[in-house]
């Protein structure tokens, strides 16, 4: 693999060149050593110098290309691999006063050189130590040291078998020496242990390549070294041999381990599980291997003998299972716990609320008691997710959370029901004890919270159920206590509401008409009747406006302003007003080819439709579908759908007025800024409020002859609605307001209705409609 480094910085760039150089270099001088090794180490005379001098290069390029990996690293690992390369670089030191002792022939072992060389295996262990990653919990640690005795253990039984006892008769009499030669193995022993255990616990961002690199380079320095000191014990030991092999092929695999590793730091984890068979072989292998070696050391004995390595092999697995069983034991607590709680408050979860809800319904029908189930929302939660982020969020549920659960008592329980909602139940409780609670409830709630170092104030709408009184099972208790709670937020929120029957029967009956709303658009069983607009200066018809009606055959006639409720509650007011404007264009289609050429149509479009990025064209795109022109639809807008945002509504008006779609202002004067709306929009059609024409004679005349005066200053028309009686025609009339609308001309009708209303004004007045004819 090739390190590389984040491009723009020259040094590193330049580094990674050298590493992939100095990798190769190592390769091909250690299969040179190698080869040259095994053809007999010729020329003899050379022997002292290649034979020793060849380590020099190879720690330089394998210090080199640790060195190079440390630095992607993040801070444990860039110790980690920093420690492998002082660990070869003190290897090499040895190597350059062994190096002068053996051409100076001077006794190489004991000597000075032991301590470069020894140095090495502290600097490894450093480094395997800082590569490890917390296990998580005291348990999973204690399998994972388990794990290392055990392989320490069962090598270490091998290697006094095969290497100690002999090492400990061959150095009698020097115990020096004789330390020395078993510090080697032993501290060896530790850090191939430590490796291989890696094997079973290894940490996230460290590579099996990489571990199995290192568990290569330490068992061959744990070969090599044990052969050294053996060799060196019988006085056999000759440089060029191919143990010294072992030595240059552990230093390329501890840097092969550094190649191989990640391009960038990884963050540090826990280590995982082991999943791997590893878990189960190398315990297992260590202890077959350990018996084996019992069992061989027996043949040909007449007694059998006691061995102190089985013994320890034994005791550490026999540990190491019992730690597995409570490890075990632990985790399927834990997994119970995190099936029955939510993660984020500690508080119960739905699935288990549902469970422990039912039994308390049970238990209190059983005992004749009252279970009092409150379900809480957070108000403004919203608010302080979009503001603050949702951080800032889990910090507040997470405190909410635990001031709900300092509140419980005895058999009390608390849920987290999803989001920002929480269910408490209290068993044996009647609604005395539940108003309560509700009460010191939504105190605790209000209680600043401190979040970013400000002090956030929460409140809470309850709705409180009583079972069996209004429910006897969870899904109907959890329904009306959540009817209950809307009801509270509708009561200005921060306080709580117990069930009623008529709240809970008007909700139920709006969950119906959601219902019967949604199939009636899917099949087209709405309907449109249209209400003429008069021209006040000749009584003819200036077109007529779309209304919603909808006669349902389950729910008789229901008033438009229920459906728009529902619609609005149920997020269905952008289908159901792309339905009224997709119908209506149809309509005045319809009607222009059937003669009626001057029909035009108006259509209240909601803020979901007129917001959306596509409705110029999509309007544009339905009136070439019916091949109506665009001067025949006019688009009534109010106040509350332009305010979401002034500009881009502009914006909008100016393209449609462009097209050739005609925009009026509806329901104007029932805002704030109605005024000021009117100077900024370009705006075609201005329709007064009935609220004006109602009350003309209670000294709304003069506002209303300056709302008129200001709008045909802006070249706009005036629609006077909800005209109902004679006088107001005239006042309207007076007031100089272009065009009226209201039950005195006309109610709303079918579309069949219209032509005929068409035709037989046509007959009788061939200038437009007489007042109050057509109104029966």
């Amino acid at each position: 693999m090739t390190v590389t480094f984040p491009p723009g910085d020259f040094l590193t760039q330049h580094l990674s060149r050298l590493n992939q150089a100095s990798m190769s270099a190592l390769l091909c001088l250690a299969v040179a050593h190698t080869l040259w090794t095994l053809t007999g180490a010729f020329p003899l005379e050379w022997r002292p110098y290649l034979g020793n001098l060849i380590y020099f290069p190879l720690c330089l390029l394998a210090g080199f290309v640790t060195f190079v990996h440390s630095r992607i690293l993040a801070e444990r690992e860039r110790r980690a691999w920093r420690w492998f390369t002082y660990g070869i670089l003190s290897w090499g030191a040895g190597q350059a006063v062994y190096t002068y002792l053996d051409l100076n022939s001077e006794p190489t072992f004991p000597s000075l050189a032991d301590v470069g060389y020894l140095a090495l295996i502290p600097c490894f262990l450093a480094g395997v130590v800082h590569l490890l990653r917390s296990t998580g919990t005291f348990l999973r640690t204690l399998t994972y040291v388990l794990d290392v005795a055990i392989v320490l253990s069962a090598a270490g039984d091998v290697v006094w078998h095969t290497y100690v006892q002999q090492a400990i008769e061959g150095y009698v009499g020097q115990p020096v020496p004789l330390v020395i030669a078993l510090t080697y193995p032993l501290l060896d022993l530790l850090l191939l242990a430590l490796t291989l255990a890696m094997l079973m616990w290894r940490p996230q961002g460290l590579r099996s390549l990489q571990i199995a690199a290192l568990v290569g380079g330490f068992a061959l320095f744990l070969t090599a070294d044990i052969l050294y000191a053996f060799q060196s014990a019988q006085g056999t030991y000759q440089l060029g041999r191919p143990l010294d092999t072992f030595w240059t092929w552990g230093i390329v695999a501890v840097a092969s381990a550094a190649y191989a590793g990640p391009r960038i730091a990884t963050p540090r984890r826990v280590a995982r599980i082991p999943t791997r068979p590893y878990g189960v072989v190398l315990p297992s292998a260590a202890i077959l291997v350990s018996y084996a070696l019992y069992f061989v050391t027996q043949v040909g004995r007449k007694a059998v003998t006691f061995d102190g390595g089985v013994a320890v092999v034994s005791l550490v697995v026999f540990t190491r299972q019992l730690v597995a069983l409570l490890d075990n034991h632990h985790l399927a607590v834990n997994l119970a716990h995190q099936a029955a709680h939510d993660p984020l408050t500690g508080l119960l979860n739905r699935s288990a609320l549902q469970e422990r809800l039912q039994e308390a319904i049970d238990d209190g029908a059983a005992l004749d008691e009252r279970v009092a189930v409150l379900f809480i929302d957070l108000d403004r939660m919203k608010h302080v997710n979009d503001n603050l982020g949702h951080t800032a969020g889990d910090h507040v549920l997470r405190t909410i959370g635990a001031r709900l659960a300092s509140l419980l008592q005895d058999a009390d329980f608390a849920a987290r029901f999803g989001g920002d909602e929480f269910v408490v139940v209290l068993p044996g409780s009647d609604e005395a004890a539940a108003t309560v609670f509700a009460r010191r409830l939504l105190d605790a709630i209000a209680q600043p919270i401190v979040v970013h170092g400000k002090a956030l104030h929460v409140t809470a709408s309850v709705g409180v159920a009583m079972c069996p009184d209004d429910a006897r099972d969870v899904d109907a208790a959890l329904q009306r206590a959540d009817v209950a709670m809307y009801q509270a937020k509708g009561y200005g929120k921060n306080t709580f509401r117990f069930v009623d029957a008529q709240t809970h029967e008007t909700h139920v009956q709006l969950l119906q008409l959601e219902e019967h709303l949604r199939r009636a658009l899917r099949h087209d069983a709405l309907e449109l009747h249209y209400q003429p607009l008069v021209r006040l200066s000749d009584d003819g018809h200036a077109g007529f406006e779309a209304l919603l009606r909808w006669n349902s055959a389950l729910l008789d006639s229901v008033p438009p302003h229920t459906i728009i409720k529902v619609a609005e509650q149920h997020g269905m007011m952008h289908e159901l007003g792309a339905w009224v404007l997709r119908r209506a264009v149809r309509q005045v289609g319809e009607w222009r080819r059937d003669g009626l050429k001057d029909a035009s149509v108006s259509v209240n479009v909601t803020a979901s439709q007129f917001a959306h990025a596509d409705f110029a064209r999509d309007v544009v795109a339905l009136l070439a579908e019916h091949d109506v022109p665009a001067s025949a639809l006019v688009l009534e807008v109010t106040e509350s759908t332009l305010i979401v945002d002034l500009q881009d509504s502009a914006e909008k008006m100016t393209v449609l007025r462009q097209l050739g779609v005609r925009v009026a202002l509806d329901d104007f004067g029932t805002g704030y800024s109605s005024l000021s709306y009117l100077r900024q929009l370009p705006v075609d059609i201005l329709k007064l409020d009935r609220s004006f024409v109602r009350t003309l004679n209670d000294g709304s005349e003069v506002f209303v002859q300056a709302i008129v005066s200001l709008a045909h200053h802006q070249g706009a028309l005036v629609v006077a609605e909800g005209v109902e009686d004679a006088w107001q025609v005239e006042r309207v009339r007076a007031l100089r307001c272009d065009w009226a609308q209201g039950y005195w001309f006309a109610k709303p009708m079918a579309p069949d209705e219209v032509r005929a209303l068409v035709a037989r004004t046509s007959e009788e007045d061939p200038g437009g409609v007489s007042p109050n004819r057509s109104a029966t």
